[in-house]
């Protein structure tokens, strides 16, 4: 006997999909409050608040990686 025969989850109601297939829907941006149209129902902002996000994401990473590679740089010196 397998431990799958103890699960039930086959007996549960199905969950409905994330959304139905090509269903758009109009939410606002968290940053600048400009409403948009998506199929997503993750996406929290704009296509231009987005760009801009991630583009200051990706300096603070850069930055980071950085400082690390400096520190590990006085590490291996001492």
């Amino acid at each position: 006997m397998s431990h799958c025969d103890f699960h039930y989850s086959h007996l549960l109601p199905k969950k409905p999909g994330i959304l139905p297939l090509e269903e758009t829907m109009t939410k606002q941006c968290r940053r600048c409050g400009a409403q948009f149209v998506t199929k997503s129902r993750i996406r929290k902002r704009c296509d231009t608040c987005q760009t801009l996000v991630s583009a200051e994401k990706q300096k603070k990473a850069n930055e980071r990686l950085k400082l690390r590679r400096a520190a590990r740089r006085l590490c291996m010196a001492n």
